[in-house]
């Protein structure tokens, strides 16, 4: 029973029995003695001598009985992962479970564990059964009533899910609290906090007049960084009121910010454990980037109390039910506040990066996947992004309003109850009328479709045709793919840039400013058009395919002078830095690249009152983002190209990222945030060409009161080998040595420099004074090491590959979920030049030797199936 199993979608079947209530007591000491206390029913369909499956791990079992009696040994089998009772059962009964915990040694960071002052929990997915024996899966739904007692001086805060019914003093200095939570909700949505922390109150007044206390605890010190997050979440509840007509509806709304923490953030119910980077912001200690990013965090946590704990998931291969929605509405939610055109700019860029690349992997997968042996690795760009994507297209095809209809049926048809993907589709092909069959298989199959589309101009017959063909390559376990419905956003513009109003063609062009592709090729012709037309496909990134089409560089360049779409301008942007890399990847700068400076030069000489947009014109591709254009990967050409592009644009530009890069306000607010990106990005340039003044900017900037400032200035030096830039670093490490949040910003600068010897960089940055092995901490240097420093992680020696495998193997024994998420940069050992596809080959096959977790394993053993 102990041996890793591989679950199977098409294995499901409901539960035997159901837990309708929970009674747990939690006795907090230096173990804590959990009672748990559960009425069962079985279920209608089960057999009357159905056993009893449990799951359970990591604790100490006290005790055992049904309706206060003893369960004989002999009715128990029992492994280290889970709990079967074989004995003869009643219909309903009462089941008693003791367990102890060592919340201090749970290094794991799931179920009860510690982080600084506090003792919390993290129950998704299976974290629940590290507390005690439970039925661990989604669709087991009940009523908590929670009673947590804690010494009082050490523990002055008892939170858990719900409304507190009662508190007060117990014997020898401790006291008490009752949490009830009067919805259903799996165990996964538990939550318990006990700790010495700092409060930050406030109410809001929902729609319908109900008042709802918000609070904020985080550990003491702190409170003055709260109130971006405490009003980012009042946003969200009045967002979500008027959108999709969802209130809020416990007395409560409790964010906890934990040092410690594997995610981002759980949206348990009522009672939300956030890592503190998505709580904690000032203008001197977080970046602009930062408050979006809990902006966005805070709303998504919130979001999921319809679309996740209302209505929750049926089992784990539902997932992207409620993550692909949810992403879905913060990222609506996000554009709404702060403009849609940068917003899906950096939707996309994060979905290229990782999610394609995700796709093209040895861990492909559909969004639903049919497989797993760890449900902890499928927390994946797969299923919240991609997810995310099949949404977005869902409203595309139906109309927002139709959409909104259609989640909102969904919502009541199955609230209080554990759904699936089908559920969700059914709804809204019960609103809008409309067939959705062919739409499932965008759950169903793994892989990035590519559409690709020619076109031909008759001069004489004035008329323009568009032949269009889709494909998704093979993907592990699955050759074959079925063509998907692809909805196309286009646009048309004559060689002035002057918009072309080209009728609808139904229906494979069911209005003027769509292409709906559902088969594996079709054509469209237009009539009486009397100039050849420059298309601009994919408008907003409107499905998530790599577009093929042979745009010339004057097309490219009208584009990005004349479309209305932000996205558009940046696709057009990001192909012509695409040419002009490639062009220098294999020899000198040639027609390429000076389209693309000519388009550069042009661009900056237009008047722009959205800074922010022009900055991610401006913006060339990441390092991760180019590896996965280039097979096989080189990773130190790779970014020797992407160096000789960048100084390239810098000396075109010159002037006008003089005047960007000193435009760089302090004050918060919209405008500021737009500039402050802007000459970040300037900076940036400018610093390549090794500038004494630029470089002496850069090093007064970096210690600025305003953290984006401060940090930008950071980034610009940190591949320049000048005495600017270690007095930079120098001064902020022991500026901000003592705050953790920001110092993981200094670790990840270290990480990701191409000075130097970055591999024993990086090794000498795991034995720091200041490194703690945290997993935030890990992120910004390991991550930051394998994903942004390709020219070190990529060395020729192998070395980088080793160091890697090293720290997996060491996390592996501790936290395999953070081991796992780091193991993905040795996975794509097929895709390399040679020597290092050997060199990380054999990195594997001695690591997939040692390695215990089944997060690790299942990873490493897919790459080297290939």
């Amino acid at each position: 029973m102990n041996a890793a199993v591989e679950v199977f979608r098409k294995d499901y079947r409901a539960p035997d029995y159901a837990v309708e209530n929970v009674d747990l007591d939690f006795d907090v000491r230096d173990r804590t003695t959990v009672v748990s206390v559960l009425r069962i029913r079985r279920n209608g369909q089960a057999r009357a001598d159905a056993p009893l499956h449990l799951d359970g791990r990591g604790f100490e079992l006290l005790e055992l009985a049904i309706d206060g009696l003893a369960v004989a040994e002999a009715n128990v089998e029992r492994d280290d992962e889970r709990l079967l009772i074989k004995q003869a059962l009643p219909q309903a009964f009462s089941l008693r479970v003791v367990t102890r915990l060592d919340p201090d040694s749970n290094h794991s960071l799931e179920g009860l564990y510690r982080s600084g002052p506090m003792l919390c929990t993290q129950c998704e997915a299976r974290g629940f059964s590290r507390i005690t024996y439970f039925p661990d899966r989604p669709d087991v739904l009940s009523r908590f009533k929670v009673r947590i007692e804690a010494d009082a001086q050490r523990y002055p805060v008892l939170l858990s899910n719900g409304n507190r019914v009662e508190a007060g003093e117990a014997a020898d200095g401790r006291h008490y609290a009752i949490w009830e939570d009067p919805f259903l909700k799996p165990c996964y949505l538990f939550a318990l906090v006990a700790g010495d922390l700092g409060c930050v109150s406030d109410t809001y007044t929902t729609a319908s007049g109900r008042e709802v206390a918000l609070q904020f605890y985080v550990d003491k010190g702190n409170e003055g960084r709260v109130p971006h997050a405490l009003e980012s979440l009042k946003k969200a509840m009045r967002w979500d009121e008027q959108v999709y007509g969802l209130e809020y509806d416990l007395d409560i709304y409790m964010v906890v910010a934990a040092r410690e923490f594997n995610m981002g953030a759980m949206e348990n119910k009522g009672l939300n454990l956030f890592n503190a980077r998505f709580v904690l912001a000032s203008p001197d200690t977080a970046t602009d980037a930062d408050y979006e990013g809990i902006e966005s965090v805070i709303a998504h946590e919130y979001f999921h109390n319809w679309t996740g704990n209302r209505v929750t998931c049926r089992d784990w291969f539902q997932l992207s039910l409620k993550e692909g929605l949810t992403v879905f509405r913060d990222q609506n939610f996000s554009a709404d506040l702060n403009g849609a055109d940068v917003q899906r700019i950096g939707e996309v860029r994060q979905l290229r990066t990782l999610q394609f690349a995700e796709d093209a992997g040895p861990m492909a997968h559909p969004v639903r996947p049919d497989s797993y042996v760890e449900i902890n690795n499928f927390y994946t760009a797969t299923v919240y992004e991609k997810g995310a994507e099949i949404v977005r297209m869902l409203q595309t095809l139906l109309g927002r309003e139709t959409f909104i209809k259609g989640v909102q049926h969904y919502l009541r048809e199955h609230d209080g109850s554990a759904a699936t993907i089908e559920d969700f589709l059914a709804a809204h092909e019960a609103v809008s009328g409309r067939n959705l069959e062919g739409f499932r298989r965008w759950y169903s199959q793994a892989g990035t479709p590519t559409v690709g589309i020619d076109d031909e101009y008759h001069l004489l017959a004035h008329t323009y045709t568009l032949h269009l063909e889709q494909s998704t390559p093979a993907t592990p376990g699955a050759p074959d793919k079925k063509p998907v419905p692809i909805p196309i956003r286009v646009a048309f513009f004559d060689g002035e840039g002057q918009r072309i109003h080209l009728p609808a063609q139904p229906p494979l062009m069911p209005a003027p400013d769509l292409i709906l592709l559902e088969d594996a090729q079709a054509t469209i012709t237009f009539e009486d058009v009397k100039v050849r037309p420059t298309p601009s496909f994919l408008q907003g990134f409107s499905a998530p395919v790599r577009l093929q089409f042979g745009y010339s560089s004057d097309q490219l360049v009208n584009l990005l002078l004349h479309e209305s779409d932000g996205f558009a301008r940046w696709e057009a942007v990001q192909r012509l830095m695409l040419n002009a890399f490639f062009e220098l990847l294999s020899g000198p700068a040639g027609d390429d690249t000076q389209a693309l400076l000519k388009g550069l030069q042009l661009l900056a000489a237009q008047h722009f009152d959205d800074k922010a947009l022009l900055a991610e014109l401006l913006r060339m591709p990441s390092e991760s983002y180019l590896a996965g254009q280039l097979q096989p990967l080189d990773g130190e050409k790779l970014a020797a190209a992407r160096d000789a592009l960048r100084l390239r644009i810098a000396h075109a530009l010159t002037g006008p990222l003089s005047v960007w890069a000193t435009a760089a306000p302090e004050d918060q607010g919209a405008i500021n945030v737009g500039r402050r990106a802007l000459a970040g990005i300037a900076s940036g340039y400018l610093a390549a060409t090794r500038s004494t003044r630029i470089l002496d900017l850069c090093r007064d900037r970096a210690g600025s009161d305003n953290m984006t400032l401060s940090y930008g200035a950071l980034v610009a030096l940190n591949d320049i080998d000048c005495p600017q830039r270690e007095d930079a670093m120098a001064a902020f490490l022991s500026r901000w040595r003592h705050d953790a949040l920001v110092l993981d910003k200094w670790f990840a600068l270290q990480a990701g420099s191409a000075i130097g010897n970055g591999v024993e960089r990086t090794a000498e940055l795991l034995g720091h004074p200041d490194y703690v092995a945290s997993p935030n901490r890990i992120r910004s240097v390991l991550g930051t090491f394998w994903r942004e420093n390709l020219r070190a992680y990529h060395r020729a020696d192998g070395s980088g590959y080793r160091l890697l495998a090293e720290q997996v193997l060491k996390l592996d024994k501790s936290n395999p979920q953070i081991a796992s998420r780091l193991a993905d940069g040795l996975l794509g050992w097929r895709g390399l030049a040679a020597p290092r596809d050997e060199l990380l080959r054999a990195v594997l096959q001695r690591l997939v030797q040692q390695v215990a977790s089944p997060d690790v394993s299942e990873k490493i053993h897919k790459a080297l199936a290939g």
